[in-house]
């Protein structure tokens, strides 16, 4: 029996060897086949989508330009009119100052009026940029579908 056994663990030992060395790998699955891919429907690759994205990012930019100018202003009044009320004055009080005195104060009224139609316009201007890449999303879903049929 024990000649039996020797080959037999031989044997054994000889497939494993040659198992191993021809790279059999248990438990790995197959990789499957990437799907074949006739035209590229990204938005990333899309160079009329990436300008208007740029567009947008360059409007954003320049209308935060603008409120940060009109907001210098502001508090430089702001400032003014701390310094003409007595100490401990509070926000509301200050914001009065400003509202109630235009001579004294010129232009607040002007800056409130060009923040409030800065923030105005960057809510369209964000509005129609969830719009844009809403619609480029959609298009895209639907050329994907399109491409896989």
């Amino acid at each position: 029996m024990s000649k039996i056994t020797d080959m037999l663990a031989v044997a054994m030992a000889a497939m494993c060897v040659c198992a191993f060395l021809a790279g059999c790998e248990r438990g790995a699955s197959p990789k499957p086949a990437a799907p074949a891919q006739t035209n590229d429907v990204s938005r990333a690759n899309d160079p009329e989508y990436r300008a208007q994205l740029k567009g947008m990012v360059d409007a954003r930019r320049a209308a935060d330009q603008r409120r940060a100018k009109i907001e210098a202003q502001m508090e430089r009044l702001r400032a003014l009119a701390k310094a003409a009320l007595p100490a401990g004055a509070t926000p509301e009080q200050i914001k009065a100052e400003l509202e109630n005195n235009p001579k004294k104060y010129p232009g607040w009224r002007e800056f409130a009026a060009a923040l409030k139609a800065n923030d105005a316009e960057q809510a369209r201007n964000r509005a129609a940029a969830t719009a844009a890449i809403g619609r480029r999303i959609q298009q895209e879903v639907a050329e994907q579908s399109a491409a896989a049929k």
